[in-house]
């Protein structure tokens, strides 16, 4: 129902806590923090049955092998979507910004995809299904790494990145080592191309705030070892250099170990 505000209230949705669904599921669309992907999966084991298809659209690298162990590979979907909202509290979201939702497969499941498609299709969405979903997700990584975290250190909007040189030029260090490690593992991109699609969804979000940026204000964890994380360990296997990404990932830990240090001292 929405409001005269403009908000939109649901009601008469049935909920349940994780864990206390027991039916097996048609389709389960994974979208915690990745800190928690293995935790979600083992404590909603139950819903997996043979047919099950789990869709996995979050932040980072490597969220598809852990699903792996509870459901068969054909049934794994992987995507990214654009849609970018805001806790606001109290079971309130603020939607700040609409995009496509993208979804593909690493595995031949054309007949899955399709399914999927028309389920987020009836709902609203727009879906995009593609060929080459690790294209996709690189470029996902690639606003990730240097969004994500650049706007969780200087606790600003997203536009902020697109605005302020350092900041840019900083994200650029950041893209170019994570677009050699890449190439490194088999997908090619053209650095201009890659730092304008970064830009363009700097400009586009403007005024949505990054979930890391939110973790940090909460004092909760981040995702950055599944994000410039992800780069750094990848990094090691080709013998590609990455210190801007490996300084990033030691500065958001330090964020992180400020937490309880800054609690302490006051």
């Amino acid at each position: 129902m929405e409001k005269e505000d403009g908000e939109i209230e649901f009601k008469n949705i049935t909920a349940y806590k994780s864990g206390e669904y027991t039916e097996k599921a048609d389709l389960v669309i994974l979208f915690v923090k990745s800190t928690y992907t293995s935790e979600a999966l083992e404590i909603n084991k139950q819903l997996f049955g043979e047919h099950t298809l789990v869709m996995t659209l979050q932040n980072g690298a490597g969220n598809d092998r852990k699903i792996a162990k509870y459901v068969k590979q054909e049934n794994i979907i992987i995507g990214t979507t654009k849609h970018n909202s805001v806790n606001l509290g109290s079971g309130r979201i603020k939607h700040k910004a609409i995009g496509a939702t993208t979804i593909g497969s690493k595995h031949d499941a054309i007949k899955n995809l399709e399914i999927a498609k028309n389920v987020l299709e009836e709902t609203g969405f727009e879906v995009v299904v593609s060929e080459d979903i690790q294209w996709i997700l690189w470029n996902k990584l690639f606003v990730n790494l240097s969004v994500n975290t650049l706007t969780a250190i200087t606790r600003t909007k997203i536009g902020y990145m697109a605005e302020n040189k350092a900041a840019w030029n900083f994200a650029k260090r950041l893209i170019y080592e994570a677009v050699e490690v890449a190439e490194a593992d088999g997908t090619y991109f053209d650095r201009r191309e890659a730092l304008e699609s970064v830009r363009k969804v700097c400009i586009d979000a403007a005024e949505g705030y990054s979930s890391m940026y939110q973790d940090v204000l909460k004092g909760n964890r981040t995702e950055i070892d599944a994000i410039n994380g992800a780069i750094v360990e990848q990094a090691k296997l080709y013998g590609v250099p990455v210190p801007y990404n490996s300084l990033i990932v030691d500065l958001m830990h330090a964020i992180e170990g400020s937490y309880e240090y800054n609690k302490e001292v006051q």
